[in-house]
């Protein structure tokens, strides 16, 4: 496995150290800077390749989240954050994890796993074989085939997707809305920025969420609600 470089942004010196500790013991992961504030870490991401940057929220003049928001071609992110407030925030931006301070060793290291999972994924879409029924795509090495009717809903994970099935899910080198122009639209429909639902999987909806099999529950955009009334040929009286 290659090495992982990661990049810290955090203006906190403890926490700076305690990343560095925790990375030291993770074998193939080097730290190629250690930065205070954005400004330092824009400099750091011009002269380093990064493949994860762990990410302070809270920082003087700009946070981590509008610095996150300002880079074109993020590398993988994980908040660190002593407020657990922000967490939603994280899930809307499609972050790898977010760690709360302090972070003990075993959190940490349930992040870094999800880090490298995602990046042993990354195959170019162009890879992905596809018709009007079934695709394949790369994974573990193989070509895996998955039905389209098979398919209960999908998540976004920044430039990735994650394609849930009844008894499985997949991590595809595919970024949601070119996952969107593949499945068939009669069939499916984007709910929400990070999820694509089978309608025939729905089985409830109450407010702006819907169910999909007995314990799987997916949020509705508010500007996405009438859309899926309509599609399911329901009179939008639902609130």
């Amino acid at each position: 496995m290659k090495t992982i470089k990661a990049l810290i942004v955090d203006d906190e010196p403890l926490a700076r150290k305690i990343i560095q500790s925790h990375l030291a013991k993770v074998p193939n992961w080097t730290v190629v800077a250690s930065c205070v504030n954005a400004e330092e870490a824009y400099e750091a991401l011009l002269k380093f390749e990064v493949d994860v940057l762990f990410l302070d929220i809270q920082m003087p003049v700009i946070t981590g989240i509008d610095f996150l928001k300002s880079l074109k071609h993020p590398p993988l992110v994980i908040f660190t954050t002593a407020y657990n407030e922000y967490a939603l925030k994280g899930y809307e931006l499609n972050v790898v994890d977010y760690l709360l301070k302090p972070i003990i060793f075993n959190r940490f290291y349930q992040a870094i796993e999800k880090a490298q999972e995602r990046l042993t994924h990354s195959k170019k879409t162009e890879e992905l074989e596809f018709n009007n029924t079934y695709f394949f795509f790369k994974y573990n090495g193989k070509l895996l085939k998955i039905v389209f009717a098979d398919i209960l809903y999908a998540k976004a994970e920044q430039e990735y997707s994650y394609i849930y099935t009844k008894d499985d899910k997949f991590l595809v080198s595919i970024h949601l809305k070119k996952l969107q122009e593949i499945l068939p639209h009669e069939e499916f429909l984007r709910i929400h920025r990070s999820y694509i639902v089978a309608k025939s999987k729905i089985i409830s909806i109450a407010g702006n969420s819907v169910q999909v099999l007995e314990s799987i529950t997916l949020p509705i955009a508010k500007n996405k609600k009438s859309e899926l009334l309509n599609s399911l040929n329901i009179r939008n009286s639902t609130k």
